[in-house]
């Protein structure tokens, strides 16, 4: 079972992405211009060419390159040469290795652009037409790195060229509202300068760039081979990489959390022997747990606000008014939920408690048997638990497997004259975790909170997921008392 939860999310590679991968990490390791770990894609069209290159482009061999066989970019290369886009050195080589300048980018993705540069005018260097085309469409702006016509361009510079550019022409725009989570699944974002994030993380999005073991490597110096690969995604849609298909590349992988008691308390104020929470720093602390953490997707995933404003293929639900009030209820029942399942202190009115779990659980033969073991428990006092949940609609989230998630702290104890204190963990077989009596905990958690199936015209579905089903966060952790 365990193994079968932890292959979740791996989807294969397509034929391209999973050649160029294997073939990098065969790539000789000279000079550290990328990681063995990283695809290398550029922009859309042509090659870029040494200021030799530019003036004079005839000099190029119009031959396949001798030197790109069993290199990873030879896909790329050897399609952008047939197609007439680049050429080789004069001497029949490529030199995929090589590094290449930010005007001899510049030119590149102006090409990928069907911008046609006129030569240099009398006085005129050679590269002064192309960054004074580049400037004017705002490729580069006035104070960046490239902007000096001769420097080495990175990977995170050159990302950002090519989102401008595929701004103009695809009209693309990045959502901030993934930059949490691409925070998250690229382990060396801190080094990607922040006037660089939003393009880095939209070409990761669109597929022109990838990385591979989670990593991004902004400051690699591009080479000629790596930048092909770019430039023939931005030409050619169908060569993009699939941000969720690409395994150890974008996407995060991490195993459920299979929690056991703490051996390390926490101290906090009591009041008539129940903790005193403090709410708000209960839930900003909550909001800064990562999001897809089961998943190992990178799909769209949506907050509160995000969830309503998107796109709903529902009739009757094509304004904001109404997708908030079903999507509260969403929250609201989520709440209810977890509510009644973990908390067993209704012995004054167990009818009613009978008829939540009942409802909550839209039982089958099976959860009615539960459900009656459970009342029978409370009844002869073999059960008794007290319980508050803590949640807060921002930290409600449709994960990107499409399911929707509500994550939230649970403070329970187990009273005397329980005789019980198990925890069954839901995602688990045969797991349960034996508690103390009397000793509150907490655990963070994310509870499935209902499937949107009014598409398929049913109002509400309450038995997919069921609302017992959690994913847990933490450990459980021993609550004990500060005054």
């Amino acid at each position: 079972m365990k193994k079968k939860i932890r292959e979740i999310g791996k989807i294969r590679m397509t034929k391209m992405t999973m050649k160029a991968d294997l073939q990098m990490s065969e790539a000789p390791k000279k000079r550290v211009f990328y990681r063995e770990h990283l695809i290398l894609p550029v922009l859309s069209i042509v090659l870029f060419i040494s200021s030799v290159i530019v003036v004079a482009p005839q000099s190029y061999a119009d031959a396949l390159p001798t030197d790109i066989a069993g290199h990873w970019s030879e896909p790329f290369v050897t399609s952008l040469v047939n197609q007439g886009v680049i050429s080789g050195y004069p001497d029949g080589t490529f030199k995929p290795d090589k590094t290449i300048s930010n005007v001899e980018f510049l030119s590149l993705t102006l090409k990928a652009m069907n911008e046609n540069v006129q030569g240099a005018c009398m006085g005129e260097t050679w590269d002064m037409p192309i960054m004074k085309r580049a400037f004017e469409l705002g490729l580069v702006k006035t104070g960046e790195p490239m902007t000096e016509s001769m420097n080495e361009i990175t990977r995170e510079q050159a990302a950002t060229i090519l989102y401008r550019a595929l701004q103009i022409k695809e009209g693309i725009q990045y959502d901030q509202c993934y930059t949490s989570t691409l925070n998250q699944v690229i382990f060396d974002h801190d080094q990607i300068e922040s006037a660089y994030r939003d393009g880095v993380y939209s070409m990761l999005q669109k597929g022109i760039f990838t990385g591979n073991a989670n990593y991004f490597d902004a400051k690699n110096i591009m080479t000629r081979g790596a930048s092909c690969v770019v430039i023939e995604r931005v030409l050619d849609k169908s060569k993009r990489a699939n941000h969720s298909d690409v395994l150890n590349g974008v996407r995060v992988r991490k195993n459920f959390v299979e929690p056991i008691e703490s051996q390390v308390a926490v101290q906090i104020p009591f009041s008539n022997g129940k903790p005193v929470i403090d709410t708000e720093n209960v839930i900003n602390e909550l909001k800064k747990h990562e999001n897809n953490v089961f998943t190992g997707f990178l799909d769209d995933f949506y907050y509160y606000e995000d969830f309503i404003n998107k796109t709903w293929y529902a009739p009757g639900y094509d304004n904001y008014e109404a997708k908030k009030e079903y999507t509260d209820s969403m929250i609201n029942i989520g709440i209810e939920g977890m509510k009644v399942f973990y908390n067993f202190d209704y012995r004054d009115d167990l009818k009613v408690y009978k008829k939540s779990l009942e409802w909550v659980s839209a039982p089958n033969n099976a959860c009615k048997d539960s459900i009656e073991n459970l009342i029978s428990s409370i009844q002869s006092n073999t059960l008794v638990m007290e319980s508050q949940f803590v949640t807060d609609k921002s930290l409600f989230y449709n994960s990107s497997e499409g399911k929707k998630r509500l994550r939230g702290r649970l403070y329970f104890i187990y009273k005397s004259p329980s005789q019980k204190a198990e925890m069954f963990q839901t995602h688990f077989e045969d797991i349960i975790v034996n508690l103390k009596v009397d000793q509150w905990y907490y655990i963070d958690l994310e509870a499935l909170v209902g499937d949107f199936g009014i598409s398929n015209g049913v109002e509400w579905e309450h038995s997919n997921p069921n609302y017992a089903t959690n994913y847990y966060l933490t450990d459980f952790i021993p609550v004990n008392s500060s005054n």
